[in-house]
């Protein structure tokens, strides 16, 4: 996957959506969705011990408690998540459904009285992601429907590891790494912060975990490190048509002519990073919301001497008010306040 998506609606998270949106179905199926995977669950344990298990899936269990303690040292909030495992028949947990404007990168943003608010929403079935998204479409927005790996309920349930996150060992290390930092710091109504730090974090502590088993030198490893020199670039030239298509759309032409340029904007990127598939404004605000760009916690990572533990106290600090706005994209004069000062 060119993203790595997160789902934050649980059952208990939704209950304000049914007063605010009317939406029975939606309360009905994330609950129905979230109480299914509970359901499946069976101690990590039991499916090591299970002959029948692959032994890929087997072999990376085994080191999951290792993993989740690894990142505890660095910081990371102890949990109970990823005691159980869940095999799904599906390459996809749910499916998250991101909505824009049609001349403009603005999302749609959906709130919700207890979780505040995203700019995306997630559905354990695809068919209704994809109905979901058609009534945008129909009135005239871009929209992308997306399929996530992992996902995380921020705490309210127990979160199993799921056989979509069984992909590589690098690969599994840097998902539960990822949502473990959600599960340390996470500031409501930020989307683009969440999971820009998640992002951040995680490929930093990924990297010293091999490093400390010394296997650097490992296959495993070094296909990790060729697809993430291959999504390096994609990374860069999406943030490129990122502004460039901002230009485009806040100039002074025509809508028509907007439009024309639009459209051959993307059947250009499109070839550009190898994607088949449909792209449009919403496809560009999904990868800005986990851009792997710093946004400054780099510079403050370094401030601490690369010290996590220490970087993840400093913005433990944070809160909703230092931002601008809700969903602020543009961080990062907000992380650069809590950089550490050389006369500390």
């Amino acid at each position: 996957m060119l993203l790595r998506m997160l789902y934050g609606f649980s059952l208990i998270l939704t209950m304000g959506f049914l007063s605010s949106c009317s939406s029975v179905y939606y309360l009905y199926q994330a609950g129905r969705g979230q109480l299914q995977l509970l359901n499946r669950g069976r101690p990590i344990e039991d499916v090591i011990r299970d002959p029948t298990t692959d032994e890929r899936v087997r072999t990376q269990l085994q080191q999951l408690s290792e993993i989740k303690k690894f990142g505890e040292r660095f910081g990371l909030k102890p949990t109970q998540n990823y005691s159980e495992y869940v095999k799904l028949d599906r390459d996809a947990v749910v499916y998250v459904v991101t909505v824009s404007d049609e001349l403009a990168l603005k999302p749609k943003i959906f709130s919700f009285p207890i979780a505040g608010s995203f700019n995306y929403i997630g559905w354990f079935a695809k068919s209704d992601a994809e109905e979901f998204g058609a009534k945008y479409q129909k009135e005239g927005y871009d929209v992308d429907v997306r399929g996530a790996s992992a996902y995380s309920t921020l705490g309210w349930f127990k979160d199993p590891l799921l056989s979509t996150m069984i992909r590589s060992l690098p690969d599994l290390v840097n998902v539960v790494l990822h949502e473990s930092v959600h599960a340390t710091l996470y500031i409501k109504n930020q989307s683009y912060f969440n999971e820009s730090l998640a992002s951040f974090v995680a490929d930093q502590l990924t990297q010293k975990y091999f490093e400390e088993k010394h296997e650097l030198d490992a296959e495993g490893w070094k296909n990790y490190l060729k697809d993430r020199e291959w999504n390096e670039k994609i990374r860069t030239r999406l943030s490129q048509a990122y502004r460039e298509l901002g230009q485009i759309y806040s100039s002074a032409k025509s809508p028509e002519e907007k439009r024309q340029e639009k459209a051959a904007y993307f059947e250009t990127l499109k070839k550009d990073v190898r994607i088949s598939r449909n792209i449009n404004n919403a496809t560009l605000i999904q990868f800005q919301t986990y851009d792997a760009s710093d946004h400054g916690f780099r510079a403050l990572l370094r401030s601490y001497e690369g010290d996590v533990r220490e970087f993840l106290r400093a913005l433990s600090a944070l809160k909703n008010s230092d931002f601008e706005k809700n969903q602020e994209e543009n961080f990062d004069t907000v992380v650069g306040k809590f950089t550490k000062s050389p006369a500390h």
